[in-house]
């Protein structure tokens, strides 16, 4: 199980308004406080969107001690509604499909992206967001990133969560 999860982790763990947390809320990876380490976690991207753009962000640790590392990262509106679809760049981003082990529902298909077992050893990944054709207004990113130890256990990891807002 727990080498399943360096796929990706279970779904709506990005640390969002109505998430079930992070993988540190859920009893996992939680040998540290949240956000404790020192690394810096960080989602980076245009201060502003247009409606049914496509924009690329990139989501990275920086200072980081871990030999593995992953993020789950979803989008909402003012109104905490999830808004935008993701698209993965490349082999080490998947946005994760409804109904597999990680229980993403399906109305929230393409809502959620996520590392790939290639990503894992990775420090930063890019990813494309497509803005709705009708988006108004601030839009927060939530990401939670896992700065792991590389040692195949849920112990002597750090979690961390990061935001960026953009307007249009």
């Amino acid at each position: 199980t727990l080498f399943a999860w360096s796929t990706g982790p279970e779904a709506y763990r990005a640390g969002a308004p109505g998430d079930k947390g992070t993988c540190n809320d859920s009893g996992c990876h939680n040998s540290y406080s949240l956000n404790s380490g020192s690394a810096k976690f960080s989602i980076t991207g245009p201060a502003s969107y247009t409606q049914g753009e496509t924009i690329k962000l990139k989501v990275s640790f920086g200072s980081s001690s871990g030999k593995l590392h992953g993020f789950e990262m979803t989008a909402m509106d003012a109104d905490d509604n999830q808004i935008g679809k993701f698209k993965a760049i490349g082999k080490t981003t998947q946005v994760i499909p409804p109904n597999d082990y990680r229980g993403l529902k399906k109305e929230d298909e393409g809502t959620y992206i996520e590392h790939t077992f290639r990503g894992n050893k990775k420090k930063s990944w890019k990813v494309q967001w497509i803005a709705p054709d009708n988006a108004t207004g601030t839009v927060t990113f939530y990401a939670a990133g896992n700065d792991a130890n590389g040692d195949c256990t849920n112990s002597g990891d750090y979690i961390y969560t990061t935001t960026l807002e953009i307007t249009d």
